[in-house]
C-alpha cells in the first residue's frame, strides 16, 4: 500500500449524552514502509558551511567529515554544490553531478577556518546554487551550518526568514544545523520553519556526522512534502487545540513535517463535543501532499466517530494510558517554551516553576522510557537554568520543544507494529537469543552493549540514554579508554545501571556497502560477545547497531547481526542468552522477520 494511515487513538473510546466532552484525540499519520531497493527523485543539494574562526579545530574537522558524508550518499545523476562563508562567500564546488567524487571530496577536506560570520550572504550563495538546476520534480535543498552570530551583511531574522520562505515557495528547502552554544537558536529554527526543512541543535561536534546521516536519510526517504493537515468539526464540536507546535498556513491548515516513509508521527487535538444522542461524524481529518515523484498533490480524509453514553456508562471507559502519557509528553515541550519565554523577560523563578511542573505532570503520566527520559531532560535544564547556564539552557529548551512539539522525536509511541502481530519474543537457537522491545538501559543483564561514536561520548541516540542512566562516573571511565575505532570494543563498568558492564563499541556509518561496512558490522558483534566472555558474562543484550543516524540499511543489518551471534553461540556455550533489544517498533519488526526467515 503507497498511501498514508491516519489512525486515532481516543482518551476515552465513548462521548457524553448529557454533558460537554472535552477529548484529547491522538491522530497517527503512519506513512508506507521504504521498498527494499528505495526510490527517489533526484538531488539537487547545496551544503553551506560556517568556516570562520570560531569553527577551527574539532568543529571544521568534524563539519568536514559530515559534508562528505553527504556526498558520498549521492548518485552520480544527483547535483551537489558547496558553498563556504566567513566574512566573505565562496562557491569552491559549482553546482555539479556527483560523477567524480573523489574530487569533490578533496576541495571539501581543504577547507579552514578564517573570519566572520556571513550567514545570510552564504545561504543565498547556496541558494542561488540550487536554483540554477531547479527541477521541481527533484528535490531541491540547501543544509546550512553555523556555530555563529550572523554579524556581516544581512542580520534581520525577520528579513533573513522571509527570504528562505521565498526559496521554499520556489520548491528549495532548507535545513539549519546550530553546533556549539554561540549560533543564535532562533534565527536558525526560523530559517527551518520558513524553509520547510528540519533545525538541528548539535551540542558537541562529533555529533555531526550522524545528524547528517539523519538528514540525508530524511530527504532520500521522502515520501510527501508540503503536507499539511486539516480538522473539519461537526455537529458543533470545536477545536479547542492542536498540542503540537504546527504553524498555520494561510488558508488555516496545520504546517506538517515532510512526510518519511517508516517514520510515523503523531498530531494532539483537543475537542469540545457538545452533548450527542446518536453516533455521527465529530470531525474529519484530512491529510494532504505533495507527491514528490510527480508534482501533484494528494490527499486522504478520515471521519472521527465515537459512541454517545450516559455518565455512568462513560465512567466506566478507561482513559488510554497512550493518551495520557502524549499529551504530558507536548505539554512539556510547550512548557520548555514558555520557560524561554519567561528567562528572556529575567523571570527566572516562574521559568523554573514552570519546569518542575511539567516534570511532575510527565511523572504522574503512564511511565515509560519516553517519560522517564523527558522528566530527567527537564532536571537538566532546571540545573541549566539555576547554574546560569544560559546558552545551554536556551538552545537545549528550545531545540526539544521544538522537536518534539513537530512530531520530529516521536518514535511510534504507539507501538503500530507490536500491535499488529509482533508482540511475542522470537526465540532461535533454544532460548539462548531473542528480540524484544524495550529499554536497554533498564535490563538486569550481565552486560549491555552501548552503540557509540569514536570519542565515547553519548552525545546523541540511545548512547546518550545510557550515559545518563549510569550517571557521570562513566563519562569519566569513557574518557580514560580514549578513542574506539569501528569494529572495535572497550568495556567499562555499569555504573548506576543494573548491568553488571557496559561494552562500548563503534558500528560502521553506511557508504553504499562498499567501504567494509557489512564486515565492521560483523566485527562489532564478535568484538562484544568476545569481550563479554573474557568478563564471564552470561547474559548480555544488544542494541540494533548503527541502524539509526549511521545509515545501515535495516533489513541487511538484521541479517549479519542475526548470523554473527549465532555463529558465536554455536562455537560458546558460557554465554546463556543474547537480547538484542529494539526500542522503535519497525526495528522489532526487521529483526523479528529476519529471524522468521532464517529459522
Amino acid at each position: 500500500m503507497n498511501t498514508p494511515q491516519i489512525e486515532f487513538t481516543c482518551l476515552r473510546d465513548a462521548i457524553a449524552t448529557n454533558r460537554t466532552t472535552t477529548l484529547d484525540v491522538l491522530v497517527k499519520i503512519v506513512p508506507p514502509q521504504p521498498e527494499a531497493e528505495l526510490k527517489r527523485p533526484q538531488l539537487n543539494l547545496g551544503l553551506v558551511i560556517d568556516r570562520s574562526g570560531s569553527m577551527a579545530g574539532e568543529k571544521l574537522q568534524y563539519a568536514r567529515q559530515a559534508a562528505c558524508y553527504a556526498v558520498e550518499q549521492l548518485l552520480p545523476r544527483d547535483r551537489v554544490s558547496v558553498t563556504v562563508y566567513d566574512d566573505t562567500v565562496e562557491t569552491i564546488i559549482p553546482s555539479c553531478l556527483a560523477e567524480h567524487k573523489a574530487s569533490i571530496l578533496k576541495r571539501i577536506q581543504r577547507i579552514a577556518p578564517k573570519g566572520c560570520t556571513a550567514l545570510h550572504a552564504g545561504w543565498v550563495e547556496g541558494g542561488m546554487q540550487v536554483s540554477q538546476h531547479l527541477n521541481p520534480q527533484h528535490l531541491n535543498r540547501i543544509i546550512l551550518l553555523s556555530d555563529g552570530l550572523a554579524n556581516r551583511g544581512e542580520t534581520n531574522p525577520d528579513v533573513i526568514a522571509s527570504d528562505v520562505k521565498g526559496l521554499s515557495d520556489r520548491d528549495v528547502s532548507t535545513t539549519t544545523m546550530g553546533v556549539g552554544a554561540n549560533y543564535n537558536e532562533d534565527l536558525l529554527e526560523a530559517m527551518a520553519n520558513s524553509g520547510d526543512g528540519n533545525y538541528y541543535y548539535i551540542e558537541s561536534p562529533e555529533q555531526l556526522p550522524e545528524i547528517f546521516a539523519m538528514e540525508m536519510q530524511g530527504i532520500m526517504a521522502l515520501f510527501g512534502r508540503a503536507a499539511r493537515l486539516g480538522i473539519t468539526p461537526h455537529v458543533g464540536v470545536t477545536v479547542a487545540d492542536v498540542l503540537n507546535d504546527f504553524d498555520v498556513a494561510p488558508e488555516g491548515l496545520y504546517k506538517l513535517p515532510n512526510l518519511i516513509k517508516g517514520n510515523p508521527f503523531t498530531a494532539i487535538v483537543r475537542l469540545k463535543i457538545p452533548p450527542q444522542t446518536e453516533r455521527v461524524d465529530l470531525c474529519h481529518i484530512n491529510l494532504s501532499w505533495e507527491n514528490p515523484e510527480t508534482g501533484n498533490r494528494e490527499d486522504i480524509s478520515i471521519p472521527l466517530q465515537l459512541p454517545p453514553v450516559s455518565d455512568a456508562q462513560l465512567e466506566e471507559f478507561p482513559f488510554n494510558p497512550e493518551v495520557r502519557q502524549q499529551v504530558a509528553l507536548m505539554m512539556a515541550a510547550r512548557a520548555k517554551k514558555e520557560a524561554v519565554q519567561l528567562s528572556d523577560r529575567g523571570d527566572l523563578e516562574n521559568a523554573s516553576k514552570r519546569l518542575q511542573k511539567a516534570r511532575q505532570d510527565v511523572l504522574n503520566a503512564p511511565q515509560s522510557p519516553l517519560t522517564e527520559q523527558e522528566a530527567q531532560s527537564l532536571v537538566d535544564l532546571d540545573t541549566d537554568l539555576k547554574q546560569r547556564r544560559m546558552n545551554a539552557f536556551r538552545k537545549r529548551s528550545h531545540y526539544e520543544s521544538h522537536s518534539y512539539g513537530r512530531s520530529l522525536r516521536q518514535a511510534s509511541h504507539g507501538d503500530y507494529y507490536a500491535q499488529r502481530g509482533y508482540s511475542q519474543p522470537s526465540k532461535p537457537s533454544g532460548d539462548r537469543l531473542v528480540v524484544l522491545p524495550g529499554d536497554i538501559t533498564t535490563l538486569e543483564v550481565n552486560a549491555i552493549v552501548n552503540a557509540s561514536d569514536r570519542a565515547l561520548s553519548g552525545s546523541i541516540g540511545v548512547s546518550a540514554a545510557i550515559h545518563r542512566a549510569a550517571g557521570k562516573e562513566l563519562r569519566r571511565a569513557c574518557e580514560q579508554l580514549g578513542m574506539c575505532n569501528p569494529g572495535e570494543a572497550k568495556i567499562t563498568p555499569g555504573y548506576d545501571l543494573a548491568a553488571q558492564w557496559i561494552i562500548h563499541t563503534v558500528g560502521p556509518t553506511w557508504f553504499g556497502g562498499q567501504s567494509r561496512e557489512p564486515e565492521i558490522l560483523a566485527q562489532c558483534y564478535d568484538a562484544c560477545l568476545t569481550l563479554a566472555v573474557q568478563y564471564q558474562c552470561k547474559t548480555i543484550a544488544f542494541p540494533a547497531i548503527s541502524t539509526g543516524a549511521k545509515g545501515f540499511p535495516l533489513d541487511y543489518a538484521a541479517r549479519i547481526a542475526l548470523k554473527q551471534i549465532r555463529a558465536f553461540l554455536d562455537r560458546e556455550t558460557t554465554i546463556e542468552k543474547v537480547s538484542i533489544i529494539c526500542f522503535e517498533p519497525n526495528v522489532r519488526q526487521a529483526y523479528c522477520k529476519e529471524i522468521a526467515r532464517e529459522y
